[in-house]
């Protein structure tokens, strides 16, 4: 067949399950839930692929909510594709990083290149990752196998602009407890030691820091203890951080001054300190412009425009450590004409208007042509390959 006649059928298959994929990211909207407990979304989802003739095994790297969806059954020294379908919600703001619209549009992907091309080309899959918003479900995968004899993975994900490329900073979660000692906050305040005072001095001290650090780091957090009364010295208090930097290499030495300022705030006021490393580090995106190159061929071919504006700041994603282990991308697509911040309630509305409903169907099909591209092109997967070997 000619590529061009494919294409077309591949968009044609699209539009033709175009009413479910809508259905599918308005039920994971309505019904948002928190990482490692999409229950629904995960079977949603799976009852989808299933449907369209993908095989399903749930409950993948001791994950309730991983899945991952083949087809066909067997397809021996072919090329394997992967698509992630991310659908956590984030708590008391439900999709406002539209996590309802990449599961769909990667399901409708490859269900699209299943109907067109059967079952001689390759390998498709449908990686099911939970948790993306810090619980790291990729992490988790990467460590069961699940990656292994992947050749190249993608996504879509909704924003303010249509990019072939997204950046994301490495990443870790640090947490720090103070321990004090309480006492009347009027009548003896000279016999306690203020575990909230140590906390507010590890903000100031890490405030003190930032005119020292690069410009791409980003350190930010909460207050999560802070007593129980104003009349008690606070004998407990704690905070969490999260400590990002573009540069993999420098996140150690950046983990180490985040650490001396928690260590001064203890020492400033007698209190004794317990540092909690998170067990999931993020890393940054490792690009391929082979891949990121085919993406916007697609992109071409359905007349849609990558935006030229300037990069705005980015936030970090367990899909940076799956592109260390092979190539992967990692594209925006339009949902909306205004620029509300991801992470809001205004985006997660976004996420279910009629422009986001149009950005699902037009990401599942940019998709669905870059790996089709990659099935009808063995030359340019091995492309795409070596860039990612000489990085």
């Amino acid at each position: 067949m000619e590529t061009q006649k494919i294409k077309n059928e591949i968009i044609a298959a699209v539009d033709a399950i175009k009413k479910e994929l809508i259905i599918l990211s308005h039920n994971i909207h309505s019904n948002p839930e928190l990482g490692f407990n999409e229950y629904k979304a995960c079977k949603w989802l799976t009852d989808f692929l299933k449907e369209n003739g993908f095989d399903i095994k749930i409950s993948v790297a001791s994950m309730e909510t991983a899945f991952v969806a083949q087809f066909p059954r067997e397809a021996k020294n072919k090329p394997c594709i992967a698509f992630f379908a991310e659908y956590d919600a984030l708590p008391g703001i439900g999709h406002g990083c539209g996590h309802n619209i990449i599961g769909p549009a990667s399901c409708g992907a490859a269900a699209a290149l299943a109907r067109v091309l059967k079952s001689d080309f390759g390998r498709i899959l449908v990686v099911g990752t939970p948790a993306e918003e810090g619980g790291g479900g990729k992490l988790s995968l990467i460590k069961a196998g699940v990656f292994n004899g992947v050749d190249t993975a993608m996504m879509i994900h909704p924003d303010i602009k249509t990019k072939a490329r997204a950046n994301f900073l490495a990443n870790v979660q640090m947490r720090f407890k103070f321990y004090g000692q309480s006492a009347h906050a009027a009548a003896s305040p000279f016999l306690g030691r203020n575990a909230l005072d140590a906390v507010i001095l590890t903000f100031n001290n890490i405030n003190a820091l930032r005119q020292q650090l690069p410009s791409d780091v980003r350190i930010h957090g909460i207050i999560t203890d802070g007593g129980e009364r104003p009349n008690i010295i606070p004998a407990f208090a704690s905070c969490w951080f999260y400590v990002r930097t573009k540069d993999k290499d420098y996140l150690e030495t950046l983990i180490e001054k985040v650490k001396v300022c928690a260590q001064a705030g203890a020492t400033a006021t007698g209190c004794r300190i317990e540092i909690e490393m998170g067990e999931n580090r993020y890393y940054p995106m490792k690009h391929n412009k082979a891949l990121e190159n085919l993406f916007r061929e697609s992109l071409e071919f359905l007349n849609i425009k990558e935006s030229l504006q300037e990069e705005r700041g980015t936030g970090s994603s367990d899909i940076g450590n799956v592109s260390h282990i092979l190539p992967t991308i990692h594209p925006n697509i339009k949902i909306c004409n205004d620029a509300p911040p991801t992470h809001s309630k205004e985006f997660a509305q976004a996420a279910i208007s009629s422009q986001g409903d149009e950005g699902l169907i037009a990401g599942a099909k940019a998709l669905a042509l870059t790996a089709l591209d990659l099935f009808l092109n063995p030359e340019k997967l091995e492309e795409v390959k070596r860039e990612f070997a000489k990085l």
